[in-house]
């Protein structure tokens, strides 16, 4: 049966023309990332002596990357990935260059941070352009979800390995020196992949009337009721990776930690796995309420935990929604985004899902040291629910509203 029939497997997705190629040289850059956090937190410590100093630098970055990431996709729908694309990890790369020479010769606190913060800003949307350019890369709907269910789950693993490549690096190396493996991934993986002709063609020409003349994505209904399901999925994550930790310290298992929040992980990229196995005709709007919801019960599950054991199946459950719920979201931004604006429509998915995160970890904080644990799951699954209903509440109205 033909690789464009349901019967499409993910061997026949890296078997389409150019993608090993393409795909191979964006995970390569897209690794870049987890292995950053580490070291630039421990080089800058290290070089002023103050943990306070490189939360604001790693802050500083983490904004940078976070709230800038529409403005650097409106580039590239903009002016082309090549031209755009090639400028930022240049700058990126080089940021990390001048970070490692910075704290290794201890340079002011103020200058490492403000250089931390234009790495952020310069921080190339490597996985957002991938999945656009899945589209163009792949013949089918069928072989495009599969495409977009395989890169959700190898950038889980991307970010399930990162960490603990970079705990074993500083082992082995100082932080500064460290800092110039990233360096080196996004330049050489940025580089190889806009080497490939499908990365030639400028998504919109610059002088387009309809580009120009769009309304903001954000001030569309439609558009917010994808996002919200998003964020609330985020804001169960970012609660994940705070109350997890707390309740297992409660528990008395420190040392469980990594493997429970590996369990959460893991759980992600089998869902991903198997959701792109599946063939689905509700709509993607339903699909992502669904999905978000069964997500956020099985995570406020955890709160009813009373051992290591419990806690990591209930969250290696919660965790079979998570993927789903990004791929689902991808899929329909990749739609909504039309021609003019796929980059950017993707890139808001993901900085739904970070604002999520950033809001659910800084929450959880607060609940878990004011409150207990098991309310800080209950309490955030709570508000994410809130989200979620808005978002399926916009739809209804939507789907009621007469056509003009």
């Amino acid at each position: 049966m033909p690789a464009t029939t349901l019967s499409a497997t993910y061997a026949d997705v890296l078997r389409l023309k150019h993608v090993p190629f393409v795909f191979s040289s964006a995970l390569t850059g897209r690794f870049a990332y987890p292995l950053v956090g580490l070291p630039l937190l421990f080089a800058i410590e290290e070089s002023t002596q103050s943990f306070s100093a490189a939360g604001i630098a790693v802050g500083a970055y983490g904004a940078g990357a976070g709230f800038l990431a529409p403005a650097r996709a409106r580039l590239i729908d903009r002016f082309g990935r090549r031209r755009v694309l090639l400028l930022l990890s240049s700058v990126f790369g080089l940021s990390l260059v001048a970070l490692a020479l910075l704290t290794r010769s201890g340079a002011p606190i103020w200058l490492c941070v403000t250089v931390a913060g234009l790495l952020g800003a310069f921080a190339p949307p490597l996985g957002p352009t991938m999945r656009v350019a899945w589209a163009s890369l792949t013949p089918t709907p069928v072989l495009l979800k599969k495409a977009l269910s395989l890169d959700a789950v190898l950038e889980e693993l991307l970010y399930l390995v990162g960490p603990a490549l970079s705990g074993l690096l500083l082992v082995i190396i100082q932080p500064s020196t460290a800092l110039l493996i990233p360096a080196a991934l996004i330049l050489v993986g940025t580089a190889l992949m806009m080497s490939s002709p499908t990365m030639a063609a400028t998504p919109v020409d610059a002088s387009s009337t309809d580009a120009a003349s769009a309304a903001p994505l954000l001030t569309e209904p439609r558009f917010i009721a994808l996002l919200l399901p998003v964020l609330a999925a985020g804001l169960v994550v970012g609660t994940v990776y705070v109350a997890v930790p707390a309740m297992i310290a409660t528990l008395g298992n420190a040392a469980a930690v990594g493997f429970v929040l590996a369990l959460f992980a893991a759980g992600s990229a089998v869902g991903g796995l198997a959701y792109g196995a599946l063939h689905i005709t509700v709509s993607s709007q339903r699909q992502l309420v669904i999905l978000a919801t069964l997500f956020i019960m099985a995570s406020a599950g955890a709160g009813l935990a009373t051992s290591t054991i419990s806690l990591g199946l209930v969250i290696s459950a919660a965790g079979l929604f998570l993927s789903p719920v990004m791929i689902v979201a991808y899929f329909a931004a990749n739609d909504f985004g039309g021609t003019t604006r796929q980059t950017e429509s993707t890139t808001w998915v993901n900085t739904a899902h970070n604002v999520g995160a950033a809001v659910g970890s800084a929450l959880s904080g607060f609940l878990v040291e004011s409150w207990d644990v098991s309310s800080t799951f209950l309490t955030t699954a709570a508000a994410a629910a809130v989200f979620v209903a808005l978002s399926a509440g916009i739809s209804a109205r939507l789907w009621r509203r007469p056509s003009s």
